[in-house]
């Protein structure tokens, strides 16, 4: 490991001398690191009560790996993973080569970590995933499945579709709005804990990935979020701390707030009544952000509750059960 501990009496003098020749001193225990390969040499000199000197000479030959962990390696569609990293050298370099876009990394001391959301839509199979880090290759595959999609077949009043999702202006004002969004990522993470749940006591209306056939519509769109169906006015809750990249009234999807958790993960928040958070704000878990209405493209009183990685959607319930 880089990071190790020397215990030695309380005057015990240290001399750490490094593949390089470059030398180090301490007296007392020590917390060592030992960041380039090689042979260390430590050399420890103490003197007894009654004067004599002891001195203990020894090698350390070190080969330092990092330690790789992945959340899940067959994961569900629409899953995101965490990878973390530790007994990294300071400064490290690491690459991802996948098929799925990674987040941004958070990098400190001698640890890191990023996420990796699985594209809904991309194909349950097998993809390999490569990690190179400072120039050595470590190779992955991870085993996609298939998350049980439904099917729902509902109407919705044609002047509402014409007014929104029908309309070029709704949907320019959107795309303006919310797609730039993807590319500031803050370089670090702001939540922690579990994500929770932005309303409660609230049913399931619409899932993740739903394929929704409107109107008779015989090729369906996807539902990209989870629909909490409860009455207008209920309490909206962040569901994670974050800082707010968007606050305002949209054609489509009504009152909108938009929450950057950090390294690329952001959550949504659509169709509310109104606004308590402005774009700027931190805000906290469980911190009021708004009440459940129908604005926008409703059929009711509901949340749609999304979460995105860059530009890649990602099943929000799994956020539920990351741990950081």
């Amino acid at each position: 490991q880089i990071l190790n501990e020397l215990t030695v009496n309380a005057h015990t003098q240290i001399l750490v001398t490094a593949p390089d020749q470059s030398t180090q001193s301490y007296t007392g225990s020590q917390a060592l690191a030992f960041e380039t390969d090689g042979e260390y040499m430590i050399s420890l000199d103490e003197t007894t009560d009654n004067g004599s000197l002891i001195h203990y000479e020894f090698f350390v030959d070190v080969l330092n790996l990092p330690n790789i962990t992945i959340s899940n390696l067959s994961p569900l569609q629409g899953e995101v993973l965490i990878i973390e990293f530790t007994n990294l050298r300071l400064n490290s370099t690491i690459d991802i080569d996948s098929q799925f876009s990674p987040s941004a990394i958070s990098q400190a001391n001698h640890e890191a970590r990023l996420y990796l959301p699985m594209e809904y839509k991309a194909t349950a199979k097998q993809y390999p995933l490569d990690i190179t880090i400072n120039g050595k290759k470590y190779a992955y595959v991870l085993d996609v499945q298939d998350y049980d999609f439904k099917k729902e077949y509902f109407n919705i009043d044609q002047d509402i579709l014409d007014a929104t999702t029908g309309n070029p202006a709704a949907a320019n004002e959107f795309k303006a709005a919310i797609y730039p969004l993807s590319e500031p990522i803050e370089p670090v993470e702001y939540w922690s804990g579990n994500f929770t749940l932005p309303v409660l006591n609230a049913e399931v209306s619409s899932g993740f990935g739903d394929q929704r056939y409107i109107n008779g519509a015989t090729t369906p769109s996807r539902h990209g979020g989870i629909d909490y169906a409860i009455d207008c006015g209920t309490d909206v809750y962040a569901s994670n701390a974050g800082k707010i990249d968007f606050a305002k009234l949209l054609i489509i999807t009504g009152n909108t707030v938009v929450i950057d958790h950090g390294l690329g993960l952001k959550t949504y928040y659509e169709h509310m009544q109104d606004l308590a958070v402005s774009q700027g704000d931190m805000v906290e878990k469980g911190q009021l952000i708004g009440h459940v209405g129908k604005t926008g493209v409703a059929t009711g009183c509901h949340l749609h509750f999304q979460s995105m990685i860059k530009n890649q959607m990602i099943n929000p319930a799994f956020l539920f059960d990351l741990i950081k």
